[in-house]
């Protein structure tokens, strides 16, 4: 269970932070605020840019 609502900004500020890494603030907190469909969409969305699973206190979702 994450530490935070899923899909909250905190939920999100923390998938973004722990996935790229807190040096890019900036683009963490914009990306924090965009109004995701679900977090499926938004943790998809990292993993297409960083080629990886989303990074955080606990995973959005489980993986097949």
């Amino acid at each position: 269970m994450s530490a935070f609502a899923p899909g909250s900004l905190f939920d999100n500020v923390d998938k973004f932070a722990n996935s790229l890494g807190y040096q890019n603030l900036g683009i963490i907190m914009k990306l924090s605020l965009v109004p995701w469909d679900s977090v499926d969409d938004r943790d998809a969305f990292i993993e297409a840019i960083t080629q990886e699973q989303p990074q955080g206190s606990a995973p959005s979702r489980k993986r097949i």
